[in-house]
């Protein structure tokens, strides 16, 4: 069966996924929606049958930004500049697939509230296999959790469709490219057109959709800014001036070349000797093919070389200038040449890309999340939440764990706050019999009156002895 005949068949078989209409008498609010479908998966109960499309009125989803939905790219510096075309640079590419790599490497944990306020792993859990192991037919958990990054990094919004069977139970969450999706209103209420790939479309209710959202939000839209669209001149310089540099070598020669000849050329001679010194220099193959000049023609060159062209320069600075669009550390996307203010050593540099880049992405991820599969029922909360756990990449060297998990297990006769096991499990070692509890030191027994608890006194000891003797 292929990919598509099993998304269609889950889509049909699917209450959530039938094609939605608007009927005339609608008269609740998106947040009624929302608690009615976050009642259902909570207690488990079936989706209420949809209503006969008949008295419906028609959805109005055009606007001025349907260009930028079809795929369209604006132009700047010369160059056309869309999320596509962006990364086709090195460090576009670097920037995004060095953050989104990096959150698709984390745990995607679903813990569970305790009554003395704390938390506990709900390993069992069946969305913890969903958003581990298969979300959807197609992709792997890691694999989700990368895309719907480079989405929301590259247009600012990234989306999963929630498909649930008929008892409400949640059995999917399918990708969907940014530009396959439209969020629109209709009265007071959000819904979403979801594009498949046969053509057909179908619009779902705000609470079955999963919208990561990039920072801010487009005036008058339900969308997050785009960084390609909000900084397309930046991107548009670093993509032109890589287009200049390639140029250079298609052409063969530099544009400060140039042909001097003692006698005036005619218009046809010049133009056969355009195309006789294209056919003999352009490209890489044809670099060192001599030229033959008659007439007493002479190969010239104008002193300026790309260094005097800040040509370097341009291409150094745009890739900086790129790495400060999406709050990467130069010196992780390649340009070491300056020096950075995060820190020193791995584990600082670490620390820094966690808690300035990562931690809003992962934040706005989570709530999301939680906000979808684990919604609050009026006041509330849900016994379950979903949470990154960024600690394994600001682990530092060898001797710094191992001063870390000193301290942990207890060391120095303090209290610790992990057990034997929970150190190991971060190892990747097997657990041991005897190593799940926390370590407590032994209470010492309570000094006598008089005395600070300090060692005996001298004269104490010849009193024992004396009353001994």
């Amino acid at each position: 069966m292929s990919r598509w005949s099993r998304r269609r068949r889950r889509m049909m078989s699917s209450s959530s996924t039938s094609r939605l209409t608007i009927p005339t008498d609608y008269s609740g609010s998106l947040s009624a929606g929302a608690r009615a479908a976050a009642e259902r998966r909570v207690t488990g109960q079936a989706a209420a049958s949809p209503r006969a499309a008949v008295d419906s009125v028609p959805v109005i989803a055009g606007d001025a930004s349907v260009f930028e939905w079809f795929g369209g790219s604006q132009m700047a510096a010369g160059v056309s500049v869309s999320p596509d075309t962006a990364m086709r640079t090195a460090a576009v590419w670097r920037c995004v697939t060095l953050i989104s790599g990096a959150i698709m490497s984390l745990p995607l944990n679903i813990y569970r509230r305790t009554a003395d306020g704390g938390r506990e792993r709900a390993d069992d859990h069946p969305y913890a296999r969903l958003l581990r192991d298969e979300p959807n037919d197609e992709m792997s958990g890691a694999q989700l959790i990368e895309l719907v990054t480079m989405g929301a990094l590259l247009s600012g919004n990234s989306y999963g469709l929630i498909r649930q069977a008929r008892n409400g139970t949640i059995t999917a969450i399918d990708y969907y490219h940014p530009d396959d999706v439209r969020p629109f209103r209709s009265g007071i209420s959000i819904y979403y057109r979801f594009t498949n790939e046969d053509g057909t479309t179908e619009d779902h209710e705000a609470s079955y959709v999963l919208h990561f959202a990039g920072p801010g939000r487009q005036r008058r839209r339900l969308t997050a800014m785009s960084p390609i669209s909000y900084h397309a001149m930046s991107i548009g310089v670093g993509i032109a001036t890589r287009d200049y540099t390639a140029g250079q070598f298609e052409r063969g020669l530099l544009t400060n070349d140039y042909f001097h000849f003692p006698n005036k050329l005619t218009a046809e001679q010049r133009e056969q000797f355009r195309e006789y010194v294209r056919q003999r220099n352009q490209g890489i193959t044809n670099a060192h093919n001599p030229l033959i000049l008659a007439e007493g023609g002479e190969w010239k060159r104008l002193t300026i070389s790309a260094k005097d062209a800040q040509l370097l320069e341009l291409l150094k600075y745009s890739s900086i200038d790129i790495a400060r669009i999406f709050g990467c550390p130069p010196h992780m996307i390649g340009e070491v040449d300056g020096t950075t203010s995060w820190g020193t050593g791995i584990e600082q540099l670490g620390i820094g890309f966690v808690t300035y880049t990562l931690r809003p992405h992962l934040v706005r991820f989570q709530r999301e999340l939680n906000r979808k599969l684990f919604p609050s029922i009026g006041n509330r909360r849900s016994e379950y939440f979903i949470e990154f756990d960024p600690d394994g990449l600001m682990q530092g060297d060898i001797k710094s764990q191992g001063e870390y998990f000193r301290i942990a297990l207890g060391g120095n006769q303090l209290p610790g706050f992990m057990t034997i096991n929970e150190v190991r499990r971060l190892k990747n070692l097997p657990p041991i019999p005897g190593g799940d509890e926390v370590y407590r030191p032994t209470e010492q027994p309570a000094a006598g009156p008089g005395h600070n608890g300090g060692p005996p006194l001298d004269d104490e000891d010849d009193d024992d002895q004396s009353q001994a003797a």
